[in-house]
């Protein structure tokens, strides 16, 4: 497998890529509508038409026929070992008011080991793409990138969600520890927040109760920057994982101070 990376790298940002005009096409159009999905999230026609483009895509360049799992249409990836990981609009709210933060995701991931081995995030309303393979290093648009470099925790910028969701994650002391150590929290959306940590700019991001497809390609992405991505199986939301991505030094006083354990 490793000696398929290099054009498994290729045809991932590809195939991620290949909707973008599509998905422009409605963004910050008056005609575009949304709906919600049974877990109360919000979709769109050009969320699953997404996805239905990427799963062609792939089915007619890929040299080995892998399953695919997506957001949008499921998949029964059954017993193989290697399978996709798609989420064809992550930030489907954002996309819907107008916001660029939106992105498409997709991985190619080894299903036994639970390990992300090629990794794309497109912005298309930004022009990115980040794009990452296991040994191959961590890019932007053909340029190599890197995670933020050691600074104190007071320093550092860090993304993490709504109080209440630390309140729903049993942990909501971990909030203000958190706030107490880093002046300068925000609230960032989406995998644009991932694709910031990879490149520098952002020096943590907390989430939980991600999906797969919300989390695989981040984590090939932000380790090949040089930095870690910490994900556990969330106690309190089964299927779903919580994830601390950031530079070294951060991850490891960000995952003490919210009691993390891998």
């Amino acid at each position: 497998m490793k000696d398929l990376l290099p054009s498994l790298l290729e045809l991932a940002v590809a195939a991620a890529r290949h909707p973008a005009d599509f998905i422009l096409s409605g963004f910050r159009n008056d005609a575009l509508s949304a709906e919600r999905k049974s877990d109360g999230s919000v979709v769109t026609h050009f969320d699953r038409e997404s996805e239905r483009r990427i799963r062609a895509f792939l089915a007619e360049h890929q040299p080995q026929n892998w399953p695919v799992l997506g957001e949008e249409m499921g998949g029964d990836t059954g017993a193989a070992r290697y399978r996709w990981v798609v989420d064809p609009i992550d930030g489907t709210l954002a996309f819907t008011r107008g916001l660029p933060t939106f992105g498409t995701l997709l991985a190619f991931e080894d299903v036994t080991e639970r390990r992300a081995l090629v990794g794309v995030i497109h912005l298309p309303a930004m022009g990115e793409t980040y794009s990452a393979a296991r040994g191959l290093g961590a890019w932007c648009n053909g340029n190599r990138i890197a995670c933020a470099p050691p600074r104190p925790i007071s320093d550092c910028i860090i993304s993490i969600p709504a109080e209440h969701h630390f309140r729903l994650a049993g942990i909501a002391e971990s909030h203000e520890k958190l706030r107490a150590q880093a002046p300068h929290l925000r609230c960032f959306a989406d995998c644009w927040a991932h694709a910031m940590v990879a490149r520098g700019s952002v020096d943590a991001v907390v989430e939980f109760r991600l999906a797969r497809w919300d989390i695989a390609a981040s984590e090939v992405l932000i380790e090949e920057s040089g930095g870690r991505a910490l994900i556990r199986e969330a106690p309190y939301a089964p299927g779903k994982y919580d994830s601390i991505l950031a530079s070294p030094n951060v991850a490891s006083e960000v995952a003490s101070l919210l009691a993390f354990n891998e």
